[in-house]
């Protein structure tokens, strides 16, 4: 479904920057079932680099770099499980599996353990190893400095991981300025739109579908908290999340948003239009006729700045060519005609 890619609201655009559009604009990092934030990227000349999703999809991770010193950051987010409110506990957590794993295959030296206290008084508990070997069986040699941090509470742990080859003691002050800035807000509420915000970069900027309808979930299951309760971020956030599920490959939950959406909102025409790519992404012609003419009937309920696609040039509904009766009725839609 790539053409599910095809378009986004002009008027919500800037709910959906990409993060290379923001690395001189902070935002929040959340995680998507905990509270919790750390502002990113972090002050100086951090460039971002990376972003993912693991331990499905509880685990937000931003990756940054400097290019001046070539020296990675890395901020990470994750629920504490660990049943102690602490820092400590959440090194502890991350610490031992990974020191544990890296030993089995790479040579670990100057392993530490330690406390910082920052200028805003946040007592981080740190951790490094210098990595001298990468591998155990062949000699690869390197100097990479590996140094973490720590902050946490009762339900969210906070992490920063900073790394550097060619590694030496004049640059231990690069690792301390980047210690020193770190913080984390564990009892801020993430927002509808921070959740928009990360959604959009993982849709935009990593290509991530099966992370940014993580993210455009939650931010939907707290909609209505916001105020006041807006119809066209619902119908953004909704149309975004289908097309999530859908390029990702997870049709039949890309239908049940739509089929949802409709109960709730059936003036809408692109949940019918993304109905109709799953019907054809599954064969059916019969059902994606059907779904196209009721977006069509619908073409006058878009949104300011929005359009609906041309079908005859969507990948989803290009699959259906074959059918010379249902082609023949993609080509008398015309999404520029006046409803």
């Amino acid at each position: 479904m790539s053409t599910l890619m095809r378009r986004f609201t002009a008027g919500l655009y800037l709910l959906a920057l990409p993060l290379a559009a923001q690395q001189h604009k902070q935002i929040n990092l959340v995680a998507a079932t905990v509270p919790g934030r750390v502002e990113v990227p972090p002050s100086g000349n951090w460039k971002p680099t990376r972003v993912d999703l693991y331990d499905d999809g509880v685990r937000p991770v931003l990756t940054f770099e400097d290019p001046g010193t070539h020296m990675t950051l890395s901020v990470i987010l994750f629920p504490n499980n660990t049943g102690k409110p602490s820092a400590e506990s959440c090194r502890k957590d991350v610490f031992d599996p990974l020191v544990e794993h890296m030993e089995s295959e790479a040579v670990l030296k100057n392993k530490t353990l330690d406390t910082r206290v920052t200028p805003t008084g946040a007592s981080l508990a740190t951790a490094s190893y210098l990595i001298t070997n990468m591998s155990k069986m062949f000699d690869s040699p390197v100097k990479q400095e590996n140094v973490f941090a720590f902050l946490g509470n009762a339900h969210t742990c906070a992490e920063i991981h900073l790394s550097k080859m060619d590694y030496t003691p004049a640059d231990l002050p690069l690792f301390n300025a980047a210690l020193d800035k770190f913080s984390f807000d564990g009892n801020y509420q993430p927002t509808s739109q921070d959740y928009t915000t990360l959604a959009s970069i993982y849709y935009r900027n990593a290509q991530n579908y099966p992370a940014a309808a993580v993210y455009y979930q939650r931010a939907l299951d707290i909609l209505p908290l916001a105020q006041p309760p807006n119809p066209s971020a619902r119908r953004f956030l909704t149309d975004q999340l289908s097309m999530s599920y859908g390029i990702a490959g997870d049709i039949k939950r890309s239908r049940a948003v739509n089929e949802q959406a409709i109960k709730d909102d059936p003036d809408y025409p692109l949940y019918y239009y993304n109905l109709a790519c799953a019907d054809a992404e599954q064969g059916n012609a019969a059902d994606a006729r059907i779904h196209l003419q009721q977006a069509f009937d619908r073409k006058a309920n878009t949104l300011p700045g929005e359009h609906l696609p041309d079908p005859a040039g969507d990948d989803s509904i290009q699959k259906l060519k074959k059918n010379k009766e249902f082609w023949a009725f993609v080509q008398t839609l015309n999404p520029q005609a006046k409803p």
